[in-house]
């Protein structure tokens, strides 16, 4: 069990929930584009782009979840000034932390954003042609902040619950996609530089951003021991999914066509077609389900950020349900702030440095200083704070 900062205890995850968590919040917007912005790099090879990154994200959520081994039951919030710390200078430890905390509740924040904007503009282009973009970042803001009424393990079981709704029919759609393939496509196998692969895989960046959420959510894990292959399984199942949809649309429509359309994953489902015409119109269902999975990205991030804040105060649920209520109202305003898709997309791309940073850079700074003060200074510490 673990506790919550107002002391109650709560349930804590499995590791099908964390795996869940993990592969819910990865696969979501990113998704959309990925087709476009691999290829754009590594023309046919875009496909090695989810493959390649995959090392370092590999890395980094092997770092992320021994670092929360390193002390079991406390998120990134309660952990980061024991690392800084000491028993006898807790405040200093607080103080010096606090930026790298900040820093990932600001990312946080904006990245819920940012990932709501990009669902609107898919739904009115597409979909929703006559609804205000509008009410459509309200409405998925008001599913997240219900979500922030209720205590950690809610979001574990939604999560539980939406996860295979959510990867079945991507990977049904994926494979279904291979009907109208064309494989001469794919040649030749490899023609980009080796800078083209590295500007291939920072496009791929934004697409693995997500699983920083685990800097919060792998506190809760029922064993320990978990959570390392909690971030394997979730991370391999983003990569296996984002690896076959863009090879799928690499074989369908060649890397130039990619290149001319905003929404390439989209336009590979209205080239698919079920075999008996079950679904005359596959492109409805396949954004029904995505609704879903965009909905655990915002969600989770948001109820990380929510989270986040309420354990940086020290406060009980009820503080959480205000904050999640009032902070939502500035985050529509950031939502809006790009001027057109152009600047979105702008936006997006810089994100996902900022996430690499994160995710990558933080962990491997809070590992370097662990190690630099002693093996030894975690045991102090729990004994102090115990």
């Amino acid at each position: 069990m673990s506790k919550q900062g107002d002391g109650r205890q709560i349930n804590t995850f499995s590791l099908w929930q964390q795996t869940s968590l993990i592969t819910s919040t990865l696969i979501g917007v990113g998704v959309l584009t990925l087709p476009r912005t691999t290829t754009s790099r590594l023309f046919e090879a875009g496909w090695m782009a989810p493959l390649v990154s995959s090392i370092w994200v590999f890395l980094s959520v092997w770092m992320i979840a021994s670092l929360s081994r390193q002390f079991p039951g406390k998120t990134f919030i309660e952990y980061s000034p024991i690392i800084w710390g000491s028993a006898k200078r807790p405040q200093l430890g607080r103080w010096l932390s606090l930026p790298w905390v900040l820093g990932y509740l600001l990312y946080m924040y904006v990245s819920t954003a940012i990932v709501s904007r990009i669902f609107g503009e898919v739904v009115v282009t597409s979909v929703l042609l006559d609804t205000p973009l509008e009410v459509i970042i309200i409405t998925m803001f008001l599913l997240a902040q219900m979500l922030c009424m209720h205590e950690v393990e809610v979001v574990a079981r939604v999560n539980e619950l939406l996860f295979p709704l959510i990867l079945f029919p991507v990977l049904f759609i994926a494979l279904a996609s291979f009907q109208k393939a064309e494989w001469n496509n794919m040649f030749p196998l490899y023609r980009a530089s080796g800078k083209g692969l590295f500007e291939g895989m920072y496009e791929t960046v934004y697409s693995f951003s997500g699983y920083e959420i685990m800097l919060i959510y792998f506190a809760y894990a029922h064993d320990n021991t978990s959570k390392v292959r909690a971030g394997f399984f979730g991370i391999g199942i983003a990569m296996f999914v984002y690896t076959l949809i863009v090879l799928a649309g690499i074989v369908v429509f060649g890397f130039e066509e990619l290149q001319r359309v905003s929404w390439p994953t989209l336009e590979l489902v209205k080239t698919t077609q079920v075999p008996g015409l079950i679904l005359e119109r596959l492109e409805s269902a396949f954004l029904a389900v995505w609704v879903a999975a965009v909905f655990t990205t915002v969600a989770n991030a948001y109820y990380a950020f929510v989270y986040g804040l309420r354990q940086l105060f020290n406060k009980g649920i009820v503080f959480q349900r205000i904050v999640s209520a009032i902070m939502f109202i500035p985050l529509f305003f950031i939502a809006l702030w790009p001027q057109n898709i152009v600047n979105l997309f702008r936006v997006s791309s810089y994100l996902g440095l900022v996430s690499l940073s994160m995710n990558l850079g933080v962990p491997i700074l809070y590992w370097i200083v662990l190690l630099a003060r002693g093996m030894g200074h975690r045991a102090k510490e729990r004994k102090a704070d115990g």
